[in-house]
């Protein structure tokens, strides 16, 4: 992998056993980077959970901000507002390129031209984000009920600009001919990824065909006409890096699309009014999220207190690094490192 891939903040082993230069077992072993965070949000309440909600899969920590969001607001009953919907869904895809362009970046490329080129674009993508948040990594950009501020017509501006640059990068490289080695290795198959409770491009890569944004309520995807859900069929690295790549194609697309809606409500309320204390009732709850990454699930217990009784995350990681058991035996130790980088994962996000 190259130095800057997401995998190589270490805390993981995989204990692999070879015949000759064949890898013929893999097993993964977690728990290294586990921070007790289902304990931690035992100790706060509702709003302050998102805080920490966002410190898993955090080349997207979005992501784990809305998940916990709609989880409250669907127990509750909130009604987010139109303008919200319309920017939670900006954001989601923006998270999207980030983290994409992050694990392509992170490859081992034989053009370090491209990997340059990669890396330059992630970095004015997150760059920009930080203008609107405050922050490269952890946003705080959510609230129960919305979000704490709309973007400015000039960010969402210098957006499509983005667009149209990592457009050209992608639309230029002529990645058939850079992955032709890959073909064939590391293959992960469609009932693999179904047994293994795969999930997101891994997954989709694979053939299985798995997006919860084509039924999720409260964002707007089904009103985009650039929405669709690519797939591959052949499951090695070859497929997932390209379904990578065809993610942030359509990801481009729809935050082109989105712009307009985006530019029409930036001046509208993006939040609701809540009570000082929020209390969910009593009872159990269940709220999913579609990841950069795959499916992120909450489980809620509320016993009507301010803080959850038990809330659990099942993170999109885990079970892509559990998949590495699979994927590897066959495969040549020469592509141990392509292997690792096909497979997008964060550690923290699996050990939570």
């Amino acid at each position: 992998m190259a130095l800057h891939a997401p995998a190589t903040h270490g805390m993981m082993r995989i204990d692999c056993e070879y015949d000759g230069e064949i890898i013929t077992t893999a097993k993964p072993i977690l728990g290294s980077m586990h921070r007790g965070a289902e304990k931690l949000f035992e100790s706060r309440d509702y709003r302050q959970v998102i805080a920490l909600a966002n410190r898993h899969e955090w080349l997207s920590a979005y992501s784990g901000e809305v998940g916990v969001a709609q989880l409250v607001e669907t127990a509750l009953g909130i009604e987010v507002p139109d303008a919200a919907q319309w920017f939670r869904t900006l954001l989601l895809e923006y998270n999207r390129v980030t983290s994409h362009l992050a694990f392509l970046a992170g490859f081992p490329w034989q053009d370090e031209e491209l990997i340059q080129n990669l890396r330059k674009s992630r970095e004015l993508w997150v760059n920009h984000y930080r203008v609107y948040t405050g922050s490269r990594m952890h946003p705080m950009l959510t609230r129960i009920g919305g979000l704490t501020h709309a973007p400015s017509a000039e960010w969402l501006e210098q957006v499509q600009h983005l667009c149209f640059d990592t457009a050209q990068i992608v639309l230029e490289t002529n990645w058939l001919a850079l992955l032709s080695e890959y073909e064939s290795v590391g293959v992960l198959t469609k009932a693999q990824a179904i047994e293994g409770a795969v999930s997101g491009p891994v997954a989709r890569a694979s053939g299985h065909a798995i997006d919860l944004r084509e039924i999720v309520s409260g964002l707007k995807y089904s009103e985009l006409e650039s929405f669709a859900v690519v797939l591959q069929a052949s499951g090695d690295v070859s497929a997932r890096m390209l379904q990578l790549i065809d993610e942030i194609t359509i990801s481009l697309a729809m935050i082109s699309e989105l712009n307009e809606p985006c530019t029409f409500h930036f001046a509208d309320e993006v939040n609701v009014l809540l009570p000082k204390v929020v209390r969910v009732p009593e009872g159990s709850y269940e709220q999913s999220i579609e990841t950069p990454l795959g499916i992120a699930s909450w489980f809620l217990v509320s016993r009507n207190d301010k803080m959850p009784y038990r809330l659990k995350l099942r993170p999109a990681s885990l079970h892509t690094v559990l998949a590495l058991s699979n994927v590897f035996p066959g495969t040549n130790k020469k592509d141990f490192d392509a292997v690792v980088a096909s497979m997008p994962f964060i550690a923290g996000d699996a050990d939570r």
